[in-house]
């Protein structure tokens, strides 16, 4: 199985601090092995390194400590798929021409890199974010 993973469910599987960690874990680790595969945008490496080392944790992560954790736990498990310019241009029309602002051009990037890489499913905590836009044959799952 073919699966990409949103950010959310990236930085709960690194974050043991977070109430979703154990199902996000458990899932990045059963969906990176064997015969499954494991992808995440470009995007999502800046966006977890972001996310990681804003969250208000009992214990902050650093930004050294963010880094490791992408390069040696992200980046070992999972291939990154890079997105062009022309990539970029076609997801931004694509949101503009269905309305969405804000945020929603940072889902239509994952989505972007689903459809180019045909993967099988997204594994999101967002799935209502990612319900918003043409998917095809791609399941939506939470861990």
């Amino acid at each position: 199985m073919r699966t990409l993973f949103d950010t959310s469910v990236i930085v709960a599987a690194l974050v043991d601090q977070l109430g979703s960690h154990r199902p996000a874990f458990n899932a990045f680790r059963q969906f990176t092995e064997g015969d499954h595969v494991g992808w995440c945008s470009t995007h999502a490496l800046a966006e977890c390194y972001a996310t990681l080392t804003a969250l208000p944790l009992a214990q902050r992560i650093t930004p050294e400590q963010a880094r490791l954790l992408i390069e040696d736990t992200v980046l070992g498990r999972l291939t990154v798929i890079p997105l062009t310019a022309a990539d970029y241009r076609a997801v931004l029309r694509e949101v503009a021409t269905i309305g969405l602002g804000s945020g929603a051009v940072y889902d239509a990037l994952h989505v972007r890199c689903a459809r180019k890489k045909r993967v099988d499913r997204i594994l999101t905590y967002n799935v209502s974010d990612f319900e918003r836009f043409d998917l095809g044959e791609v399941l939506l799952a939470t861990p």
